[in-house]
């Protein structure tokens, strides 16, 4: 796989319009392709680059959850250079925990993965040593998710770091006792979940969009696996 800093966007004019239609990209964020020779480390003054598939297959939207932020944050992330993959990890972790009906930590988060660099992205892999996860399968590699990114204004993401040109990160140990709440490990331990992409309103639902397009006296509800009632989210 070609690095970072040599990958080149195929995102069109016409694409990017459709793109910011269906994912509801707000023309405040003053979305814009990057010109042909522009790879995404070569940001304009001012912009971030988004991948496309940050939002098809990852399930964010903007503006950015709360805990993505938080994670950014603790990593020292620069946004556009969380890879894909990882970026779904942190989705499927925060939307879990919402599910489950307490609230995502970055301390809970670490528990189950370890950060680390490769060609430019950071990204989460499984801490080594720790037999836990809260997934029932590995997400499969995905191809082609590099190639297709554009640009909006900086203050979309809130986590604001300079671009880490180093070819490694130091990994984040595994967090104290009093960093993380022992029963809610214990509930995404016992109570693992695939990764999925997840349809607007159940996004809206556990808060991570804010495009809410069901009938507003609808209000799903998550169910147990004998089909009784679980947690409904109102938004």
């Amino acid at each position: 796989m070609s690095s970072i800093t040599d990958i080149k966007s195929t995102f069109t004019l016409k694409a990017l319009k459709n793109f910011c239609d269906t994912y509801h990209i707000p023309d405040e964020v003053h979305p814009q392709i990057p010109t042909p020779n522009q790879t995404i480390h070569e940001m304009p003054a001012g912009k971030i680059g988004v991948y496309t598939r940050f939002f098809e297959y990852a399930n964010f939207r903007l503006p950015l959850s709360t805990f993505l932020v938080n994670v950014l944050k603790h990593y020292r992330i620069h946004i556009s250079q969380l890879s894909v993959i990882s970026a779904a990890k942190v989705s499927h972790f925060e939307i879990l925990c919402r599910v489950h009906g307490f609230e995502p930590t970055v301390g809970l988060f670490r528990c189950f993965y370890v950060n680390s660099k490769n060609k430019g992205w950071v990204s989460f892999g499984k801490r080594p040593g720790n037999t836990a996860t809260c997934y029932t399968k590995p997400l499969d590699s995905l191809k082609n998710w590099n190639d297709r990114f554009f640009w909006v204004d900086a203050f979309a993401c809130p986590a604001s770091f300079p671009w880490n040109a180093s070819t490694t990160v130091s990994k984040d140990p595994f967090p104290k006792s009093s960093q993380y709440n022992a029963e809610h490990y214990a509930t995404l331990v016992a109570y693992p979940a695939p990764f999925h992409k997840y349809p607007e309103p159940f996004l809206c639902l556990v808060g991570i969009s804010r495009y809410y397009t069901l009938d507003e006296n609808t209000y799903p509800q998550f169910l147990r696996d004998n089909n009784e009632g679980g947690c409904s989210f109102v938004i």
